[in-house]
């Protein structure tokens, strides 16, 4: 198959959107697929693998971090049409999803569709008020846009529920988002990674791996570190990743006094971001918007154990009290269950062993199965559309 994929968040950008594209663009690829990207350019950016198509774009003050791609851009167009795609899929229903469904349809491409994000969540960062008039432009933006797909992908049965509420009624399926799985940890490498940020042997390390932003809750997971240090003088916390709330996220430590207890690793690859994972205790994560939680299903693969606020699609990957903790977002329930695990070492290491089982449900080859086999389908479908009724 040919397969068109076109994304406004790719390479160099480190994100849940951007590593989805890149690990299903791998495993295709292997499989012996075509696979080809339409992506933003990205200032100062050099692709190195061919079958990548950068987009017109320019980046503005509103999300200095994502370049957006030009309405208008007709050597994007010809180069489409000189392809001979057999499916597009896009990300999202925004410019670059807009204009691949428009080019799909003339052309008679079926068109799969990925919603990675419960959208409404991320309003604040749209310079329009009331918010709420934001809110209602992307509920019905998205219900006129996946409405006109053939099939919309989610990665969760709890998005998939709030596509329906905004009224789209063609088909959804729920498809998971493969991970890598961790490596097995170097017997010095805890040792040498808790060196190289000034941790003790002692210390129980909580690790946080996503965007720093304000939909991440990362205040909530400062108050919780702030309850739980209150008596424990040994708790840290690596924060990994980078984002737009980067400055207020540090200035907020150092407002509750703890700044002392919290590692800002910055924006790492995934292969520097493995041995942060063997280092650590506990994975935490404070977000009460996403859809699945790809740094979850990563931080799992490793053997941790995870303590997540209830809510989105985070409930569907862990078992409350099996492999991990599911909280109400409120930072004393949440540090209660952290002083729980640092207390019960021997429970901790058993769900930890149950999360690496856990984990495997999360592969790859998996994800890519599900997608061949949707992709045929829609590809069937389209052919017997327009296939010559026999008299």
């Amino acid at each position: 198959m040919r397969i068109a994929i076109f994304t406004e968040s790719y390479e160099p950008i480190v994100n849940g959107v951007s590593v989805f594209v890149s690990t299903l663009r791998d495993e295709l690829a292997r499989r012996g697929h075509d696979v080809l990207i339409f992506a933003p350019r990205f200032e100062g950016y050099e692709d190195k693998r061919s079958g990548v198509f950068r987009w017109p774009s320019r980046h503005t003050v509103f999300m200095r971090d994502y370049p957006v791609p030009s309405p208008i851009a007709p050597g994007m167009r010809r180069a489409f049409e000189s392809l001979n795609v057999d499916v597009v899929h896009t990300q999202t229903p925004f410019i670059l999803g807009i204009t691949a469904a428009r080019w799909a349809r003339r052309l008679g491409i079926p068109l799969v569709s990925t919603n990675h994000t419960l959208y409404t969540e991320y309003a604040h960062y749209v310079p329009v008020r009331p918010m709420a008039l934001t809110k209602l432009f992307l509920v019905r933006l998205m219900k006129w846009y996946y409405s006109r797909c053939d099939v919309v992908v989610t990665p969760s049965a709890e998005a998939e529920r709030v596509l329906r509420s905004y009224g789209i009624r063609n088909r959804i399926e729920v498809i998971k988002t493969g991970v890598v799985p961790a490596p097995p940890a170097e017997p010095d490498g805890r040792r040498t990674t808790r060196e190289a940020y000034a941790l003790r042997p002692d210390d129980f390390v909580l690790l946080y791996v996503g965007r720093i932003a304000r939909e991440k809750n990362l205040d909530m997971l400062l108050r919780a570190l702030k309850r739980v240090g209150a008596d424990r003088d040994n708790v840290r916390l690596i924060i990994v990743g980078g984002g737009p709330a980067f400055a207020e996220v540090r200035r907020l430590a150092e407002r509750l006094a703890i700044a002392d207890r919290v590692r800002f690793a910055g924006m790492l690859r995934r292969e520097q971001i493995d041995p942060i994972y063997a280092a650590a205790d506990l994975f935490v994560f404070p977000s009460t918007t996403e859809t699945q939680g790809i740094a979850i299903c990563e931080a799992m693969s490793a053997g941790l154990p995870v303590v997540a606020v209830n809510a989105g699609g985070i409930p569907e990957n862990i078992r409350d009290g099996v492999d991990g903790f599911l909280t109400p977002d409120d930072p004393d329930r949440f540090a209660e269950r952290i002083e729980y695990l640092m207390a019960h070492e021997k429970e901790r290491l058993e769900m930890g062993a149950r999360a690496r089982d856990n984990a495997r449900s999360f592969s790859i080859e998996r994800m890519a199965d599900d997608f061949e086999r949707l992709y045929q389908s829609v590809i069937n479908s389209r052919r017997l559309e327009t296939s010559p009724v026999l008299p």
